[in-house]
């Protein structure tokens, strides 16, 4: 039996569209899931509430800051653990994932640091029909992360969110360009580890009649709030917002690169 174990963290913040399909995707993927809500407006923490209840692996978390996020996985540093990054707007494909967790546990990537895989980020969902249009990874930037973190020694200065910005501390050896690329090796349909990202959907019942279809990263928000004097600060938040509607915003640029594509997404829930 490999000596390694697969933590997911997952970070929401009003989620409730998709947050249960995420989390039920993705629960025997993962040893130990933790969920952190960070401050939920909605019913993402009853949804949550209701699947802990259900899943004796879920271990779940209100926090006041994202920051937090970071600080509850800072106790896996340099042990055998693969860290998996998910959030409650991307929706795995859970049959593919059977075959990540057995590769995972049968050590294929040991000396890899990070490993990237597929994404559809969905502009348009067809549920009845068991469509989904959107912007493939690549040439749109992946969001799918595993971190190996029996390979790093700590993880300095991380004060957004978890697994964003920081120093990593690596063991002699190791370094951060010891990345997996799986999109660049796989198409969208032999992939197996994939999913699909609704960040231009409504991901709460609270966005519904939203005209901005992106929402602000927790690193956007601490930047902005970090800027000095209220005038300045005010402008800030009003030319980000200006740029989501306009669709010029990070998330636009990063997540809607090449051809509109259409996939059969049925195996992403399952009934």
């Amino acid at each position: 039996m490999s000596r390694f174990q697969i933590i997911g963290i997952m970070l929401v913040k009003n989620e409730d569209v998709f947050v249960e399909q995420a989390v039920r995707n993705v629960i025997h993927f993962c040893d130990r899931l933790i969920i952190t809500d960070h401050q939920s407006l909605d019913h993402t923490f009853a949804i949550c509430e209701h699947l802990a209840a259900e899943f004796s692996n879920i271990e779940l978390h209100k926090i006041d800051h994202a920051v937090e996020s970071a600080q509850i996985i800072a106790p896996y540093y340099n042990t055998n653990t693969w860290i998996f990054a998910v959030d409650g707007d991307e929706v795995y494909d859970p049959e593919g994932l059977k075959n990540m967790r057995k590769y995972l546990l049968n050590d294929m990537f040991l000396g890899v640091w990070c490993i990237f895989g597929n994404v559809l980020n969905v502009a348009e969902l067809d549920l009845k029909g068991g469509k989904a249009r959107g912007y493939l990874s690549p040439p749109s930037r992946s969001i799918t992360k595993l971190y190996n973190f029996s390979i790093i020694e700590d993880w300095l200065d991380c004060t957004t969110e978890r697994l964003h910005g920081g120093q990593i501390i690596f063991k002699p050896g190791f370094h951060s360009g010891l990345r997996l690329y799986l999109h660049d090796e796989m198409n969208w349909e032999d992939a197996y580890f994939r999913c699909l990202h609704t960040t231009f959907l409504a991901r709460s019942s609270r966005d519904i009649n939203r005209l901005i279809e992106t929402r602000s990263n927790p690193d956007e928000l601490h930047q902005v709030a970090s800027i000095p004097g209220v005038f300045r600060r005010s402008f800030a938040w009003l030319r980000l917002r200006l740029k989501q509607f306009l669709k010029r915003d990070w998330k636009n640029r990063k997540y809607r690169r090449g051809m509109l594509v259409t996939k059969d997404i049925r195996q992403f829930f399952p009934s």
